[in-house]
């Protein structure tokens, strides 16, 4: 029965744009999915630290919720899932000696660990420009 509820959201999802969002990323709970949304298509839905910041936790409490049982995360837009880290803010505080590369480097490898451990699954819709890793264990759907 877990099971396919958990098609039926994916199913559900895999259907719907969201690119209207005004948040960076949308966090939101749908029956029993926490769905994760990248909300950034103008960078090719590119990570920053503040998605990271907001991820992390909601990750960790949808974990313990014991009426969450899947995690999914698609990006908004039509072009692209994630193009990975924003590379370009990076190297931009870099240049004036800033620590947003150590800050953001760390807690992305927190939140790639929590993804690679999470105790529910955590389902990837990935259509359109994907880029950087993927934790073991990650159930990646893609299609056409």
């Amino acid at each position: 029965v877990r099971a396919l509820s958990r098609l039926q959201i994916v199913q559900k999802h895999l259907m719907s744009t969201n690119a209207n969002l005004e948040k960076e990323v949308h966090l939101v709970k749908s029956g029993c999915a926490g769905i994760i949304i990248l909300n950034r298509p103008k960078t090719l839905n590119s990570l920053n630290l503040s998605m990271i910041r907001q991820i992390y936790p909601k990750l960790k409490e949808w974990e313990q919720d014991n009426e969450t049982s899947l995690v999914l995360i698609k990006g908004a837009g039509e072009k692209a899932f994630c193009a990975g880290g924003d590379i370009r803010a990076v190297t931009e505080a870099g240049k004036v000696g800033d620590r947003l590369a150590e800050d953001f480097f760390r807690e992305e490898y927190i939140l790639n660990n929590a993804i690679g451990n999470c105790r529910i699954p955590y389902v990837a819709l990935i259509d359109g420009i994907t880029m950087g890793g993927i934790p073991k264990y990650t159930e990646v759907i893609t299609w056409k």
